[in-house]
């Protein structure tokens, strides 16, 4: 079933199981911004977190968060058990965001996917923004968007 979650039962599962070799600190929001840049004013948006509970277990996560100074919001922190992968978790998680993101008055919603997870966001409708880069957490992340 899916849920709203807390910081403290979403932190675990990024820091152990989507970033584990992360060595920036994890942060309920990121400061990053769609196509390049960062803006500490994100930092200021109250985020929703979402999770997948199945027999009292969380099996899959993902975030949602405004970026207000350029009028969108960010989808960030996908992650599903591998156990549970093909189901179309993810896809539920991605659009429970999404919808989030519409509620609160933006038409754009954008995310940091790794390669490995881009057929589930092209499922819901997003569309490549960027080629494909090295990031701190993955050999392969791309910005895509959704408007």
């Amino acid at each position: 079933m899916l849920n709203t979650i807390s910081w403290s039962e979403i932190y675990p599962i990024w820091a152990d199981n989507l970033w584990p070799i992360r060595s920036s600190p994890i942060e309920p929001v990121s400061a990053m911004c769609l196509l390049s840049g960062y803006d500490i004013s994100n930092m200021q948006s109250i985020p929703t977190f979402f999770g997948y509970v199945l027999d009292n277990n969380i099996i899959a996560v993902n975030s949602g968060h405004a970026c207000p100074n350029q009028n969108n919001y960010r989808s960030r922190g996908l992650w599903v058990d591998p156990n549970y992968r093909g189901k179309g978790i993810a896809r539920k998680l991605l659009t429970a965001t999404i919808v989030q993101g519409h509620r609160e008055g933006y038409t754009q919603i954008w995310s940091y996917p790794r390669q490995s997870s881009w057929p589930t966001y092209q499922a819901v409708g997003f569309k490549l923004a960027s080629g494909w880069e090295v990031s701190e957490t993955s050999e392969a992340n791309a910005y895509c968007i959704l408007s």
